[in-house]
Parts: C-alpha cells; structure tokens; sequence
C-alpha cells in the first residue's frame, strides 16, 4: 500500500469515526431534551396529525438540502465549483457541529472536509460566515414582517421591526460588497497588518482573493438561503397545524415567532441557539396556545430538525466524496 492510499484510507476511517461521533451526538441530545422536559410533555394532551406531520418533515428536510445548496452556490462564487453529492456531504457534516459549544467548530471543519477538493481553507471558513449573516437577514426580514410588535420586547415595536427589516434587507442587497468582498477591505488593511510582526503571517497565509466571491453567484446563494428560511418556517406552521389548534390566521403569527426565534437562537450563547429559540417561540406562542402547548410545540421544531438531521447525515455521507462539479480540473492541487 502506497503513501497516499494509506492517507486515503485514514481519512476514510476517520471520517466514519466522526459521523458515528456526530449521529450519537445528536441521539443524546435529543434524549436529554425529552428527558429535562418529561414533566411538562405527559401533561400536554396534543392530537398528532399524521398527515400534517409528514408534510411537516418532507419541507423541512427540502429546507436542508437547499441550505447545502446555497452553499454549494456560494463557495462556487469563491471559484471552487463542487458537485451536489459531495457539497451536501461537506455541508451536512460541519453543520452538526454547530451544538459544540464554540462556533468556530464549522468553520474548521468546513474547511478541512473542501480542502481535498481543491477549496481554499480562507473561502471555506469565509463562507460559513457569509451563510450565518445570510441566515440571520432572512430571519429577520421574516420577523420583521410577521412576528408580533411586541417580540423586541420595546414600547416602540413597529418602528423596531421596520428598522430591523429595512437593515436586514439592506444587508442582503449588499452582501457581495461587504463580506462576501472581504478581499477588497482586506486589501487596503494588508499593508498596514504587514507592518505589526504578530499579523505579518497572517497577511501571507491569506490571500485577498480567496475573500472575494463572484456577485451574481453570492445573490444566487442569497436566494436560495431565503428560499430555505422560507421552507423552514413553512414546516414550522405544518407542524403547528398537525399538533396544536392552530387556523388559518395562525399561520403568520407562527411564522413570525419562529423567525424571531432564529434571530435570538443564532445571535445567542448556546451553540446553535439551543433552549434559547425554544424560550422565544413559546413566549411569543403563550398568549394563543397556551404556554405549555406552545413549549411543547418549540421543543417539536427542534426534535424535527434532529430527527431528520440523523437522518440526512448518514445518506449524504454515503460514497465517496472525491467525485468533484465540472470545471474542477483548473482548481485541483
């Protein structure tokens, strides 16, 4: 056996080893969540509608792979093009690292699992922080419009939510020239950081132009980050439909609340906003649903994800990742 095979065959088994770490991961996570919340769900008499419920994952796990695809999108426009199979994989697997308690944790192992198909480990981690800020505007745009005038938590609600909306929109718009174009900010501060001894590394390790991806390509990603967001909420109010006394007028009030929850979870402490989205939406729930029920029906949002997260996980990560888009001949190392 060769050098590189033997490397091969270390990173295949490595990586078994960490999709088995993340799949049991995430199995203790849930089962801690049912075990804290035991007392309140055998109280909590929900009529489950099986139809609703399925129609619930089916969009929710459509908002997933679009998600992989946004990104996919993105770090194209970094000028890495990557086939479906294996930018689902990559995104799948960094994406269930988001529990660990820093949220550097993705953006290395995103960038470690692109790597090998020839994606700069600077435009790797950039993109996870274009993706979030992305993830955050939509949410935003989305409670902005949706969620009660109240969800701030200020006496001036309305004009809290038309400036939270028009700035996340504003953001969006201008992605490409803000931190999707880092390298030209880069640029201009290169000089300067070559000049302080400790950033004089940094500034060589870096090159500005793998900070600055294609326009076109990051509004594509922006689109379809929104479109996700949007089918994100979609199965939040089909879930809501299929366990609570939700109607029609319900639907935008759960929207928003589960928008706001986004907003509050991804800017939160926890890693990815756990028990923080779920304080959030059952606040704003409470006064509808009723505070237990609306606790329930948060805690549901979370183990939907969960649950098609695990699995998701192992499909995307089944076969060899090495197979790479058109295009990826002039990009290999």
């Amino acid at each position: 056996m060769t050098g590189s095979d033997g490397g091969v065959g270390e990173r295949q088994r490595s990586g078994t080893a960490v999709r088995w770490a993340l799949g049991l991961a995430t199995a203790a996570v849930i089962v801690w969540l049912a075990v804290r919340y035991w007392d309140d769900l055998r109280q909590i008499d929900l009529q489950v509608d099986a139809v609703g419920l399925a129609a619930a994952v089916v969009v929710s796990m459509t908002a997933t792979w679009c998600l992989a695809l946004g990104w996919r999108e993105l770090i194209g426009g970094y000028g890495t093009p990557l086939a479906q199979r294996p930018a689902l994989r990559i995104w799948m697997l960094s994406q269930a690292t988001r529990y660990l308690p820093t949220g550097l944790v993705p953006i290395v192992v995103r960038a470690g699992l692109a790597a090998p198909l020839g994606v700069k480990r600077a435009a790797a981690g950039a993109s996870v922080v274009v993706e979030t800020a992305t993830l955050v505007g939509w949410s935003a745009v989305f409670a902005a419009l949706w969620a009660p005038a109240d969800w701030l938590g200020t006496a001036g609600g309305w004009f809290a939510r038309i400036v939270i909306g028009v700035a996340a929109a504003a953001g969006l718009v201008t992605l490409p020239w803000t931190l999707a174009g880092a390298g030209a900010w880069w640029r201009r501060i290169d000089g300067l950081m070559r000049r302080v001894g400790l950033l004089r590394r940094i500034c060589g390790l870096v090159h500005p132009d793998a900070l600055s991806a294609e326009r076109a390509a990051v509004w594509r990603a922006t689109f379809v980050y929104g479109l996700a967001v949007a089918q994100r909420l979609m199965a939040a109010v089909l879930l809501a439909g299929s366990l609570l006394a939700a109607g029609v007028d319900d639907i935008w009030l759960i929207a928003g609340a589960t928008a706001a929850g986004i907003v509050v979870g991804m800017v939160g402490i926890t890693p990815a906003g756990l028990g923080v989205r779920e304080v959030v939406v059952a606040a704003l729930l409470a006064e509808r649903f009723g505070v237990g029920d609306a606790a329930a029906f948060a805690i549901a949002v979370r183990l939907l994800e969960f649950a098609h997260e695990l699995v998701m996980l192992p499909l995307a990560a089944v076969g060899k990742s090495t197979a790479r888009g058109s295009g990826h001949g002039r990009n290999a190392h």
